[in-house]
């Protein structure tokens, strides 16, 4: 947990598609890491809003297919930018598309865009934060009806 309030806010999440047997997830690589879309809040936008505007503006999926079904648990970190730390908030939640879904990533701001398994996806991640909201969101769809 952060004992500073942090100077970045996002939000993003757990982008699910369904599938013939289960759940496919979106993961997003950026640099040499492995992670789900997100980006900062924009002013006066609310978290959720900007989840919303991120994956579908990272994934290329138009807003009106994504539905947040779930608020998953947030990740709190410190990292260095320009001499300084950066104390952040991150805001995660489980989207839904439809099943067929295609991704089309949008080249300023990931390198790739691909759907996975939970498993694959939990192996692939590069950081601790998003293995716990994949699993968050993997016991979310595991107790929804479909």
């Amino acid at each position: 947990m952060l004992t500073r309030r942090p100077n970045e806010i996002s939000a993003g999440g757990v982008l699910a598609r369904p599938r013939d047997h289960g759940w496919e997830v979106c993961l997003v690589h950026a640099g040499k890491y492995w992670g789900l879309p997100k980006g900062n809040l924009e002013p006066r936008e609310t978290a959720p809003d900007a989840a919303l505007r991120e994956i579908s503006e990272e994934c290329g999926v138009p807003l009106r297919a994504l539905s947040i079904v779930a608020e998953l648990p947030p990740s709190e970190y410190v990292y260095p930018r320009a001499g300084r730390l950066i104390f952040k908030l991150v805001h995660h939640f489980l989207l839904i598309a439809p099943a067929g879904t295609e991704l089309v990533p949008q080249p300023s701001e990931i390198d790739e865009a691909v759907w996975l398994t939970f498993d694959a996806a939990i192996k692939r991640a590069s950081f601790a934060d998003t293995r716990t909201a994949l699993t968050a969101a993997r016991a979310v769809l595991d107790s929804a009806v479909r």
